[in-house]
């Protein structure tokens, strides 16, 4: 894991505790929903994007950008992903993804996964049910917001062994002004906030927070759902999956954006026939 923000909070024992929930979430349930893909340059494997496990109607899925996947279409390319130290399996399966000039910037796609990549996946990862799926129409106003994805720049050798790392990012919800500034809607798209400083959640320390986003393309965009227990009053804390990462704005408004998970459902119900009605969070 590489380094963890959150957008600045007054601390509180209440934020160091969700602090820590969020910690574990991320270590045992996030970070292992979520892929990274690698290609294959001459020297060696490198970091391309990232991606969502799911498993929907016992069929195995990744789910990522379409933008991400467009590296498939050209004749002899491959992509990988890590399946523990040294080891990476390549990527097989039936491709669906939008033509995002004819689409209006809807940039999602998913892997059917061929089964024969199924018994290496499920050891290190987990993958995503649908009762984690979620319409989430109205975006609040708190720190319910993370994205976790694999930054290309997150990567070092030791060795000769070449090492990388995820990172997540705690945020809240941007206002009106960059869909209008972006000409984005609300009905296809979800807008993040990232400008400022942050706060590394592991060391409680402020941090810059690091600009570099190439690579958590595909990746989820979750809505963490804070339970205080009036009898013992403590938190407890779930997710859903309500998005997935497409683009990066660093000009007028810093942001990240996501396009909303719905639009993925919605495929699935027309090309793979599923029948299935996902809850809405709010």
């Amino acid at each position: 894991m590489a380094v963890i923000f959150r957008h600045p909070m007054i601390k509180s024992k209440s934020n160091e505790e969700t602090d820590r929930l969020v910690v574990e979430l991320v270590d045992n349930y996030l970070l292992r929903h979520t892929i990274q893909f690698f290609y294959k340059t001459d020297a060696g494997l490198r970091p391309f994007g990232s991606g969502v496990l799911a498993l929907i109607h016992d069929t195995h899925f990744i789910l990522t950008a379409s933008h991400v996947v467009d590296y498939l279409k050209k004749d002899d390319n491959q992509l990988y992903i890590r399946v523990d130290k040294k080891g990476y399996i390549n990527v097989l399966g039936d491709i669906k993804y939008t033509d995002i000039d004819k689409s209006k910037g809807v940039d999602l796609a998913y892997i059917k996964l061929d089964p024969q990549m199924i018994p290496h996946l499920i050891k290190p990862y987990k993958f995503l049910t649908i009762n984690k799926f979620a319409r989430h129409s109205k975006m609040l106003d708190g720190m319910n917001y993370c994205v976790i994805g694999f930054p290309e720049k997150n990567i070092k050798f030791e060795n000769g062994s070449m090492e990388t790392g995820a990172s997540f990012y705690l945020t809240s919800a941007t206002n009106e002004n960059p869909y209008n500034h972006y000409k984005l809607s609300k009905e296809d798209y979800f807008i993040v906030d990232m400008k400022g400083k942050g706060t590394d959640v592991e060391s409680g320390k402020p941090t810059i927070i690091n600009t570099h986003f190439y690579g958590i393309s595909g990746c989820g965009l979750w809505y963490l759902i804070f339970n205080l227990d009036p009898n013992t009053n403590k938190y407890s804390l779930d997710y859903r999956l309500i998005g997935i990462m497409t683009q990066f704005k660093k000009a007028k408004y810093f942001c990240l954006i996501a396009n909303k998970i719905h639009l993925i459902l919605e495929a699935f119900k027309v090309i793979e026939g599923f029948k299935f009605r996902e809850k809405p969070t709010n």
